[in-house]
């Protein structure tokens, strides 16, 4: 239930990933927007894995004082950081097009779209790397129970990807400016609280 509530909140942002999603099913169909997921999705389970399994190489940082506290606030400015950012930041325009392309060089295009717009987006990393460090490994929980979380998160995203791309006519046209402002600033809000909640909870 952690993981899904976290991969809900995540679902809500309006931002590139959600406009690359939305520009590929209605310029090239329902297939390649969906190939453009999995890229996301792959490189989203990458970010676990390096977070989860590479902490190992900071163990020697997590026995300093304060070491979570620190970690967690920092996570909290970036989280109330982003969510201020999204607050005002004007909505996207998004567009279709007539086009369709299906050969196997705009597969892989579509592919390494989604693995590129998020394994360089500020935002995956900043959220993996807080949530491995503040929710999985401070708690010391047990890798089933880490996992649980994980797979919560990734299988909302997945889930939320997919049922975006096969509404993308109708998100389209329900994502006018006006309304794009109304879901952005919820995701927004939403993200703020996640973030000053993760901020108490390493605090108190």
């Amino acid at each position: 239930m952690e993981g899904i509530r976290a991969g809900l909140i995540l679902s809500l942002l309006v931002g590139p990933i959600l406009v690359l999603l939305l520009q590929l099913s209605l310029r090239r169909g329902t297939f390649m927007a969906l190939v453009g997921a999995a890229g996301i999705w792959v490189s989203d389970l990458i970010y676990v894995l390096l977070t989860h399994y590479g902490m190992g190489a900071v163990t020697k940082f997590t026995a300093y004082p304060y070491f979570a506290e620190v970690v967690g606030t920092v996570g909290m400015i970036l989280l109330v950081g982003m969510a201020t950012i999204m607050w005002f930041r004007p909505p996207v325009i998004i567009e279709a097009d007539s086009e369709r392309i299906r050969t196997r060089r705009s597969v892989l295009g579509a592919f390494l779209q989604g693995v590129a717009i998020n394994a360089f987006n500020p935002f995956t990393i900043g959220f993996w790397t807080v949530f491995s460090i503040t929710q999985i490994h401070d708690r010391d929980l047990p890798e089933p129970s880490a996992w649980a979380i994980y797979g919560g998160i990734l299988g909302t995203i997945i889930l939320t990807d997919t049922l975006k791309v096969l509404s993308a006519k109708k998100l389209r046209e329900f994502l006018q400016p006006e309304m794009v402002i109304k879901v952005q600033r919820f995701g927004a809000l939403a993200l703020g609280m996640f973030g000053l909640v993760l901020g108490l909870r390493v605090w108190w």
